[in-house]
């Protein structure tokens, strides 16, 4: 699918063709997250849309009209009630880094239908955007059982990482996160902030080397030794960068 650029260098999803009779999904998510959950609507064949703000995003819930919203509600609670006040309300499922009970039940009195917790499986996605598409629109929406991310595969079913010449491989919940930020961000430098970001985003006080001890967590379980990685590569002074594959792995 193209992509098209905003102000600030963000890629997102291009606008489809008025005829497009793919599931419409706005997407309320910053930086690689937001990546993230392009590959993930791309691969289930919906059509989605990243705004650059809240004067976009209402012009998409009355113009475009979405089937579902996906909201950060930790960086943008503000859009989740305006998701509801246009149109008699979009199925909104919205994402938290957050374990209040208090919380969960704020965002379901203004209009959430469903919360995930990040960090996440892209399971637990595709789950929850198949149910809420079902449950509000009477749309089924094919289940891809497996997702590719570069040159990895995620068994969506098993919940495993299907790499060629390994057996299947199983992650953490965090080890996953910080694999899709990469892979889904290919080629590109993902700054540690960015994964801090992504997956803390400052609710949770986590270690300085917290995002170096799962990438090395995450480089035992690939194989990948260091310097000479295969796939993750460190860019000294910057973060991370998932390596572009090579013509064998495209081939693979």
């Amino acid at each position: 699918m193209p992509h098209r650029v905003d102000a600030t260098g963000r890629r997102f999803m291009a606008p489809s063709s008025p005829a497009s009779t793919r599931p419409r999904v706005v997407v309320v998510m910053d930086g690689p997250l937001a990546r993230v959950l392009e590959v993930v609507l791309e691969h289930g064949g919906y059509d989605g849309r990243v705004p650059a703000g809240a004067l976009e995003f209402g012009d998409l819930l009355q113009k475009w009209a979405p089937h579902v919203v996906l909201i950060d509600f930790d960086a943008h609670p503000e859009f989740l009630k305006l998701s509801q006040s246009i149109n008699g309300g979009v199925p909104t499922l919205v994402f938290t880094r957050r374990r209040e009970t208090a919380l969960k039940l704020r965002a379901f009195e203004e209009g959430a239908d469903d919360i995930l917790r990040i960090p996440f499986l892209l399971s637990e996605i595709v789950a929850r955007l198949y149910a809420v598409m079902r449950r509000a629109h009477g749309i089924e929406v094919p289940i891809q059982p497996r997702l590719r991310l570069d040159s990895v595969e995620v068994d969506l079913i098993e919940e495993r990482l299907l790499l060629k010449g390994h057996e299947p491989i199983s992650l953490t919940l965090t080890e996953a996160t910080v694999l899709y930020l990469l892979a889904a961000n290919v080629g590109n430098v993902v700054d540690r902030e960015d994964i801090i970001t992504s997956i803390w985003d400052g609710v949770i006080e986590v270690e300085s080397n917290a995002v170096d001890r799962h990438i090395r967590d995450l480089r035992v379980k690939l194989g990948d030794s260091w310097p000479s990685s295969r796939f993750i590569e460190t860019i000294p002074g910057k973060g991370y960068r998932w390596k572009e594959p090579s013509p064998l792995d495209r081939l693979a």
